[in-house]
């Protein structure tokens, strides 16, 4: 007979847009065992029905984040916990990892650069398992940390309700953007190739964007809800994600499922996840702009990369990423 584990998560990240997508699709998703989120009252009506809560708060990337959570985690009784950030408590309950991407290994400020190396090595060499969403962020993972690849284990993300269900389209005729506004987001590059396209609008979603209201042509939302996404998706010419780099790409499986034309830059991991079921350029003002241009102007094309992003999709659910999640937590204590 199984015997149900207590698991704990720190969910303190849920409400933000990729982590927190990610934290709420899997705690919606996971069953069969005993789960314990670690978050803030501010956040606890996101947490599922089911889902015990230990109300924790601190700062995040600080080191009085690690020294409090992890005196919760071992108050907790738990048998397991989950870190789905790289920045992990000090603890003595055994642990899996989520690193999304190593894109902080990169960043411009070299004391940011060296505290994601700092706390990535770490976790990775003291955690039971790490749990990554994509392959080529696997290998990058491997080759940075030289860790076996056995060690590694990819759980990609999913995509649900409403993306997946019939809708409402927006109206217009735009591209659209969906995303934060960091630098390896390129969204400046994408704003100046659509410069040079006629007859159509950009929508930037997501960030403020204050920048680029004065823009032609650009229109800025600001954050929308799932239901207002779904449907700018929906009534879009298509996608666009010019990324430098990606541990994933959220929104261009949101995107697929809904039916949306995909444009994505050649990094490794939007390839991986969209497949043929999108259109792939390098990450410049020609090439964004041509493939604009070409995608606006053949409705062949257009539906034909829709609907192969409906099927590509649909191998992308949360329960899925939850059975996959399972899988390591139970393997990490039998280890």
């Amino acid at each position: 007979m199984r015997t149900a584990l207590r698991i704990g998560i720190d969910a303190r990240k849920i409400a933000d847009f990729g982590i927190g997508t990610y934290i709420r699709g899997l705690l919606q998703a996971l069953s069969g065992d005993s789960y314990v989120a670690f978050a803030p009252e501010r956040v606890a009506h996101l947490l599922p029905a089911g889902i015990e809560h230990v109300s924790i708060d601190a700062p995040h990337y600080s080191i009085r984040e690690i020294v409090v959570l992890g005196r919760a985690v071992d108050r907790a009784g738990i048998d397991l916990f989950h870190a789905p950030h790289y920045v992990v408590p000090f603890t003595r309950v055994p642990f899996v990892v989520t690193v999304h991407d190593l894109i902080h290994l990169r960043h411009p400020n070299p004391l940011a650069r060296l505290y994601a190396g700092q706390m990535i090595g770490r976790a990775v060499r003291r955690s039971r398992r790490v749990l990554t969403v994509s392959e080529a962020v696997k290998r990058e993972i491997v080759a940075a940390f030289g860790c076996a690849e056995e060690h590694v284990v990819v759980t990609p993300n999913g995509v649900g309700a409403p993306f997946t269900a019939p809708g409402r389209a927006a109206e217009g005729r735009y591209f659209l953007y969906v995303g934060n506004d960091k630098p390896h987001k390129n969204v400046d590059v994408l704003v100046d190739a659509f410069a040079q396209i006629d007859g159509a609008s950009l929508v930037l979603t997501g960030a403020p964007f204050e920048r680029f209201r004065a823009r032609d042509g650009v229109i800025v939302t600001g954050f929308v809800d799932d239901d207002e996404l779904a449907a700018l998706y929906r009534g879009a010419i298509a996608l666009v994600m010019p990324s430098r780099e990606e541990g994933f790409g959220l929104p261009a499986l949101e995107a697929m499922a809904c039916g949306c034309a995909v444009i994505t830059s050649n990094a490794p991991a939007l390839v991986e996840i969209t497949s043929d079921a999108a259109l792939h350029v390098d990450a410049n003002v020609d090439a964004l702009r041509d493939a604009m241009r070409r995608i606006a102007s053949d409705d062949a094309l257009r539906a034909s990369l829709a609907s192969c992003g409906v099927d590509r999709a649909r191998n992308f659910t949360w329960t899925r990423c939850a059975e996959l999640t399972s899988g390591v937590y139970r393997a990490s204590i039998a280890r």
